[in-house]
């Protein structure tokens, strides 16, 4: 039996919050937070786990960033005008058809649509994983206190690279071998 803050294959799926090149543009650490993104993407196609993508606001704030939506499997996009993904009936609707309880959540920013996200998935019962350097703002102590509110409101800190082993779960198959290719 493994440890209920560690994420799994068959329970999880991910959430890419409003990863928009118009928001993109002014936060801190892009290039950091748009490739581990698309490695935590890259990871759920391989293991063919459920992926949710927000916009907010779309059509204002363009759609999501070119690099993000290329690499990313079949999934599901919200267009959304509240803060917290749970404002849209869209996005209940696909997390909950997925059935897994498990929510691993990326994005910008950190302070505002992922923090909101984050605690509306708790309150609502799912386990949030957040991985730190897949997440930002545009101010370091905006994305800091976002981070901090998420953990005491009960989200589980990790990494992109964590997360991902722990969803690999063990090494030596095909599945392993081809995030490996991405991770290293």
């Amino acid at each position: 039996m493994r440890h209920p803050n560690l994420a799994g294959k068959s329970d999880s799926l991910l959430v890419i919050v409003d990863m928009q090149e118009t928001l993109l543009r002014a936060v801190l650490n892009r290039q950091e937070i748009t490739s581990n993104c698309k490695k935590l993407a890259g990871t759920a196609k391989i293991l063919n786990l459920p992926v949710l993508v927000t916009e907010q606001n779309p059509e204002k704030l363009l759609g999501t960033a070119a690099e993000i939506l290329e690499i990313l499997p079949p999934h599901n996009m919200v267009g959304k005008l509240d803060f917290s993904c749970c404002g849209s009936q869209d996005f209940i609707r696909h997390l909950e058809a997925t059935g897994r309880k498990t929510v691993i959540l990326c994005g910008v920013e950190a302070h505002i649509c992922v923090s909101q996200t984050a605690h509306d998935l708790i309150a609502r019962g799912y386990r949030v994983h957040v991985p730190e350097d897949a997440v930002s703002s545009r101010r370091e102590l905006d994305r800091q206190a976002g981070i901090k509110k998420m953990q005491l409101a009960g989200a589980i800190p990790t990494s992109a690279e964590a997360v991902i082993y722990e969803l690999l779960g063990c090494a030596g198959t095909d599945q392993f071998r081809q995030v490996l290719k991405m991770v290293k």
